[in-house]
């Protein structure tokens, strides 16, 4: 009996071990032929990750999107915070002004400035009288330096805070001329934008305290330093204020935009950076695109301007960037 039963393990032993062997061979098979689909599928990247082709039928395709880019005008926004910083009203007299500041350190600034101011001009008239009297022997020498040491000293007093006026965005020789019902904002323009600002432009104003109103100011001034923290320069803009709505310290928005002609308007989706330099992928047919470094000028939420790297009738890939910035970079 067990004889008989090793005998029949025997005789099919051949058999299994064919099966499997037969088993282990079609998989292989499969294998080899799915790797050998995908190869055919990959996207092909040569000339240093410059260009790029897709063999037909490769899911890659279906990720990428293109659009066509030509020259037009366009307007993008250049919004920049804002602070109203003072207003300035009516004083005594109808020559008379009062600037009612939102900060106490810029009231006491702008006070030393105008008793600096006050100063100069009395220790210049006595200085003109030693000089005078210096002349007709009534003077001595040592008055005349006491003089000029006094006017020198009133001069440096009133460069200082005027400095220091200047380099919040003030203009301190524009205090006195300065129409009453007047507002004025302070606006934080960032530096890679200022190139968007002319001064003496008409700017829309949103501010937040009257979000239906819609208001019009002037770029009066722009600053002349950088902050070296937040790359920011203060741009001053002033508005009318007849009734004494707008009051210091309130917040607002401005905007620095206007409308560009001639110019290649492109979605930033389609915008790819490394290490510091931008490029976009260019479609050259359904399968092959192209790496090509651009410069842009300004950006947008949605769009940016291109000023160098992109021609009218070009196809550039929008949607899929990414994916064109992994193959062409080895990421």
């Amino acid at each position: 009996m067990n004889a008989t039963r090793l005998s029949i393990l025997i005789l099919a032993l051949p058999c299994i071990l064919g099966g499997a062997a037969l088993t282990s061979g079609c998989n292989g098979d499969d294998v080899a032929a799915s790797r050998r689909q995908q190869a055919l599928r990959r996207a092909e990247v040569s000339d240093g990750g410059n260009s790029i082709r897709f063999p037909s039928g490769s899911p890659g395709l279906s990720r990428i999107t293109s659009t066509m880019v030509e020259k037009r005008t366009a307007t993008i926004p250049v919004i920049a915070p804002a602070r109203v910083v003072a207003s300035i009203v009516p004083g005594l007299s109808s020559t008379d002004r009062i600037v009612m500041f939102d900060s106490p350190d810029v009231t006491s600034l702008y006070s030393q400035y105008r008793q600096s101011s006050a100063n100069v001009a009395r220790a210049s008239k006595n200085l003109s009288r030693i000089k005078d009297m210096f002349q007709n022997q009534a003077a001595t020498a040592k008055d005349l330096n006491d003089a000029e040491n006094d006017a020198a000293t009133g001069k440096a007093a009133m460069a200082e805070s005027e400095s220091k006026l200047r380099g919040l965005g003030y203009n301190p020789p524009e205090f006195n001329t300065v129409a009453p019902g007047t507002a004025w904002l302070m606006c934080d323009v960032p530096e890679s934008q200022l190139n968007e600002v002319q001064r003496g432009e008409d700017v829309p104003i949103q501010l937040a305290s009257f979000p239906d109103g819609k208001f019009r100011g002037r770029a009066d001034a722009i600053g002349e330093v950088v902050d070296p923290v937040t790359r920011t320069v203060k741009v001053r803009v002033s508005m009318p204020n007849p009734r004494g709505r707008i009051l210091p310290g309130m917040f607002a928005r401005v905007d620095f935009g206007d409308p560009i002609s001639g110019i290649v308007l492109f979605p930033a989706s389609g915008v790819v950076t490394v290490e510091g330099t931008d490029y976009a992928f260019i479609q050259l047919n359904d399968s092959e695109f192209v790496r090509r470094r651009i410069t842009i000028g300004s950006s947008g939420a949605k769009d940016v301007i291109v000023l160098k790297g992109l021609s009218d009738g070009e196809r550039v890939v929008t949607d899929g960037a990414m994916l064109l910035k992994g193959l062409s970079f080895g990421y």
